[in-house]
């Protein structure tokens, strides 16, 4: 039975890794609605997580990749360096597996990686490597590598092109509203030469965004019409 103080780590550490997504309806992880992908490792295959846009691999199976016995020098390994560690890198969670409910240490992929660069087995040097090569692929597939739908980018490049046209409509309105002693003459000279620079640095970000999008000039769409522009074009 677990005491007052283990349950309330367990408690908050599911809190923290953001699992309500996963919950069951008695409140617990179903490892069934969130084993659907495997990692393999050797002999090791790692029914992970993904929580909180992250990858999440139980001690146990950690330590079944590098060769350890059972999970007790994972754990001492995390006892040891527990100040390396913050809450957001591993937690205690309740599983439902095929023995019934357990509670489990969970690390991400770079607690996974640290943990292996404490371990003194021989398939530590190769598990690191294995673990970067995760790493480098997830970060290549996170929302944050690509934040916007091409529909999005598309908009984006419009809105910039808008920005482009109006800076230079200011430019050109500009002289006859001096002459004209206009009181927005100011306003539209600030428009006309201030804006000019960000303007272009989000252009130079578009362009990298969008560099995946061909250009297709026998279409006639939204496209076709914005990327030359957007690929040429550049406020002086």
């Amino acid at each position: 039975m677990l005491s007052s103080n283990k349950s309330s780590e367990v408690q908050k550490c599911a809190n923290t890794l953001d699992l309500s997504s996963n919950k069951s309806s008695e409140g617990n992880i179903d490892m069934n609605s969130v084993q659907n992908k495997e990692l393999t490792f050797h002999n090791t295959n790692f029914s992970y997580m993904e929580m909180a846009g992250q990858i999440w691999l139980t001690a146990s199976e950690v330590s079944q990749a590098l060769e350890y016995a059972d999970d007790k020098s994972v754990q001492r390994i995390y006892t040891r360096h527990a100040d390396e560690f913050t809450e957001k890198m591993t937690g205690v969670v309740k599983l439902t597996t095929p023995r019934g409910m357990q509670e489990s240490r969970v690390f991400s992929l770079r607690v996974a990686h640290l943990i292996a660069m404490f371990a003194r087995t021989p398939k530590a040097k190769e598990f690191r490597r294995w673990v970067l090569d995760i790493l480098d692929s997830e970060v290549q597939h996170s929302p944050i590598a690509k934040q916007f739908t091409d529909q999005e980018l598309c908009d984006l490049a419009w809105l910039w092109r808008a920005g482009a046209v109006m800076i230079t409509a200011c430019r050109d309105i500009y002289p006859l509203l001096k002459v004209a002693e206009h009181r927005q003459a100011g306003h539209f000279y600030s428009i006309g030469h201030e804006f000019t620079r960000t303007l272009n640095k989000g252009r130079e970000v578009l362009k990298r965004e969008t560099a995946h999008i061909e250009f297709q000039p026998w279409k006639d769409d939204n496209w076709s019409r914005v990327l030359p522009r957007l690929r040429q074009e550049m406020l002086q």
